[in-house]
This record gives C-alpha cells, structure tokens and sequence, in this order.
C-alpha cells in the first residue's frame, strides 16, 4: 500500500516507559522568564522543539512547507527538523534517541501500528494541549480521530487522509458480460468468476494485513484492538478471503506471481480487482497510464464499511516542550499547508473542508471518500502489532497454500489466545 509502511514496531522503543525524550534545547528553566521580573518578564523563552518523520523528496518540500513561517506567528519557537529517507531508518534511529534522552518531542507516524506506543505510554494525550492552544479539532474528518484514540483519550492529529476502495479493470469489467458494479461481495465472486479468464483472475488476493482487513470490516468485524480477533463476524470476513482461493478459485496472490504488492499485479493486468486505496491512481499513471480503472467504495457483507486512516504527528510523553510542540501541530495543519500537500505531494487532506479539492484532481475517487467520511473505520490491530501481523500471515498463508488442515475459526482462536486482551 501506499506509504505501504505498515510501521515497523521497534522494540527498543518500548523500553521507553520511564525515559525522558525531549529533544528541544530549552535556553533555561521554563520559569526563569517568570522570576526575572521587569521587561523580561514578558519576554517568551526560546524553545526548539524537534519533528521526526520519513519522506520522499515532495513529502520533504511539504514538511518543511509545514512549518515555513511559523516564528512570525511564534518567534520564540524554532523548529528543528529530522528527517529519514525510509521508514525503516526512522525506526532504526528514533527509537535509539528517545532511550539515550535526546528523542524528539514530535514524530509523524501511521496510525496503523499506532496502538502499541499508545499502550506503553510513549505517546502523551493531547486533549489538554488542544484546548490550551485552542487547536480547532473538528477541522479533522472525523473518521481519521477512531485510529489515533484509546480509552476516550487523543494520542494524534492526522495530517493527511487515506481509505480503502475496490479498483477495477474497466476493460475487463465491460468484457465481462456484467453490466451492475459490485455493491456486495456476493457480487464480487460472481464479477471475478466472469473476468477469472485467459490467464487473468478475477480478483487479487493479497495477504497483507490492510487486504485482509477490508474483508473483516465489510463482514462486520473488528481486530477491537485484540479484544474481538475471534469474533464471529471476523471469522467469516477472514473465511470469505480464504474462500476467493479455495472455495471459488478465482484469486491470485502477489507472490504467485512474484511481484512486490498487489498494485503490480494489476497494472500488469493479471489480476481484474483489488482491494486497493487512492494510491492506484498515482501509481497507475506510472505503471500503465493507458490502462482505466473504476474506483468503487468497499462491497458490502453484511455491513457497509471500509478503513478509514491517515498518517498524524504525535507528541512523546518525555517531551518537555509539550504545550510548544502542540502550537507547532496546530501551525502545520493549517489549510494553506494542506492545500500544498494536495498539490506538491498529491496527498489527499486530513482537513475536511478541503477535500474537495483533492476530488476536483481525482473526481473518480469521490464516491470511495464520501463512503469514508460515513462509514470509515479504524485498523484496531492488536498491542503487539508486528508479531500479530506476522502470525496472521503466516496462518492465513498455511491455510490457502499447505492445505494442512488449519481452519480460520483455529487460527483466530490461537491469535486471541497470544494477542487478545479483555
């Protein structure tokens, strides 16, 4: 997937519970202009306060547009900016930072491995902080807060905004002798058994997290941050991907064919749908510009739903410059900053007064959003999310391939058993 960084969970970061992280270089103690009396008094002390993050070069040019021209609206505040090329880099030396007491006091993350820093404490609340600023909260799509929010606390503010969605091939799609799209996935099964010929499946089947998540939400499920990994509703999502393979046979995996991720396969058409996202369409005028595609909002199983996500930036709980770092957030997610991400970066914005803006670049990709904003929800992986990825995979993988015997219902209960909570 796009920005396909599932965050890579580092373990050293947990270790972090008790450790300082604020990175931000104070000038003195921050009462020191209080009890110096006279004019300094009403002089702000200098703080800078330190932003981590990965990014390609467009994504470089909007971070630092982010905060271009934030010391006019606070001159006692400096930014410093730590970029990383790849989000395997970021989690290699941030982590590191933060446990020797030099870690930042805002990082930029996906909120799709987002809980298992929530639980241990790294990240801190930011409802107060809100407030104190006076950080206008409900310029937010709403749908994006689910994924950064635990136990009625907000741990991040989105700063871009993504979902799921059902590509499909158009040529195919009208070769197929099917004239409805797919509102159901009932509807799925009998579209991809049309276009499951001359070597080309009907659907791409790929065994990635996000992939499967699509078809536990439509069935009504949740992961319910490893509260409901077992629950009925997930069992039949997750019965109902296994079954494209086996039951139907009209699914290929990524690896069958030895491509990276599920967007290769369908710009080299070898596979007619996917599970997919907002990112086909940038990556489809790279790969094959000449082949159209339909955008659909998720089939419905037995409900309508479809992830709803974002990358957001988070303060650390060790960070001495919390109520600075909150003023920085709320500078980089103004409108003009979003209206550069729409346009520099091609990112769709976390701000929903802007979306259309975005849609006016992408009008195919409305419906899929407007489904969003209705019916988006949260990935709610479980903790120890890295591990609960690789084990459903593993599993799942046993299932479609080994053919050992392994049944969904075993593996959901064995997952809620290692990775559940009550």
């Amino acid at each position: 997937m796009k920005k396909k960084a599932v965050v890579l969970l580092c373990t050293l970061l947990l270790m972090l519970t008790a450790v300082g992280c604020g990175s931000g270089s104070n000038a003195g103690d921050a009462n020191s202009a209080a009890n110096s009396g006279g004019a300094d008094q009403e002089k702000k002390q200098t703080v800078e306060v330190t932003m981590a993050y990965w990014a390609n070069a467009s994504e470089q040019k909007n971070f630092e547009y982010m905060i271009d021209g934030l010391e006019k609206e606070h001159p006692n505040i400096k930014v410093k900016m730590q970029m990383y090329p790849t989000s395997d880099e970021f989690w290699k030396a941030v982590p590191a930072a933060i446990a020797a007491g030099v870690g930042p006091d805002i990082i930029a993350m996906s909120d799709e491995g987002n809980y298992e820093y929530i639980k241990k404490g790294v990240l801190a609340p930011l409802d107060e902080l809100i407030d104190k600023v006076g950080f206008e909260k409900d310029r937010i799509t709403a749908s994006l807060y689910k994924g950064w929010t635990d136990d009625n606390k907000l741990f991040g503010i989105p700063y871009d905004s993504s979902t799921s969605m059902l590509a499909v091939n158009k040529k195919m799609f009208e070769a197929s002798g099917i004239t409805k799209q797919p509102e159901t996935m009932d509807e799925v099964v009998e579209l991809a058994k049309a276009m499951s010929k001359d070597g080309v499946k009907g659907i791409i089947g790929s065994i990635d997290p996000f992939h499967i998540t699509q078809y536990v939400h439509a069935f009504g499920g949740d992961w319910g941050f490893g509260k409901t990994i077992n629950s009925k509703e997930n069992i039949a999502g997750v019965q109902f991907f296994v079954d494209l393979f086996l039951k139907h046979q009209v699914a290929i995996a990524p690896i069958e064919v030895g491509a990276p991720w599920d967007g290769e396969v369908f710009s080299q058409e070898k596979g007619a749908m996917s599970t997919a996202g907002p990112w086909y369409v940038g990556h489809l005028k790279e790969a094959n510009p000449d082949m159209e595609m339909i955008a659909l909002p998720m089939p419905k199983g037995t409900v309508e739903a479809q992830s709803a996500y974002s990358h957001g930036l988070s303060i650390l709980a060790g960070s001495k410059n919390k109520e600075e770092a909150m003023q920085v957030i709320k500078y980089a997610l103004r409108d003009d900053a979003q209206i550069n991400a729409i346009e520099a970066v091609g990112y769709s914005p976390a701000v929903s007064a802007l979306l259309p803006k975005y849609l006016d670049k992408n009008p195919e990709l409305k419906p899929v959003f407007d489904n969003m904003e209705k019916v988006g929800m949260p990935f709610a992986y479980p903790e120890q999310t890295k591990a609960f990825h690789a084990d459903l995979l593993k599993g799942v993988e046993e299932i479609i391939f080994k053919k050992d015997g392994l049944t969904v219902e075993q593996l959901l209960n064995d997952l809620q058993s290692k990775y559940g909570q009550n």
